[in-house]
């Protein structure tokens, strides 16, 4: 079996490499208007940790405990009045939020934890990122 000389395995490597850029810059991308699920994590004020739940009441299975720098995704793009999508409401719960403020509150978002079963994190002590 013959091998290719040097200087036509370099021009195949140079037209492969250019074949798949272009194909991968010219792919549809999501628009820049569309919303975008944030990143949630647990915030700094509440010592780093953020339980993921099976469910939205405080006595739900603990999945994992995200930290400040453990994320995970909303489930739902954001909508006019929630940044993670519409909110369950569930069982109370009370912590502090990002801005150093204690919260009561009930409202939960689903997260992308564990599919396809539904997770949740308290949405008033979660810290979003986009």
């Amino acid at each position: 079996m013959s091998r290719l000389p040097k200087s036509l395995l370099g021009k195949v490597s140079v037209l492969l490499f250019g074949a798949v850029m272009t194909i991968l810059l010219w792919s549809p991308s999501a628009s820049a208007d569309a919303p975008v699920a944030p990143l949630v994590h647990a915030n700094a004020v509440n010592g780093c940790k953020l339980n993921v739940r099976g469910g939205t009441t405080t006595t739900a299975p603990t999945l994992v405990t995200l930290t400040c720098a453990n994320y995970t995704s909303c489930t739902r793009a954001p909508v006019e009045q929630a940044p993670c999508g519409p909110f369950e409401t569930g069982g109370e719960y009370t912590c502090v939020a990002p801005d150093g403020k204690a919260v009561k509150d009930n409202r939960w978002v689903e997260v992308e934890w564990r599919a396809p079963q539904k997770s949740y994190v308290a949405f008033s002590c979660a810290s979003l990122r986009n």
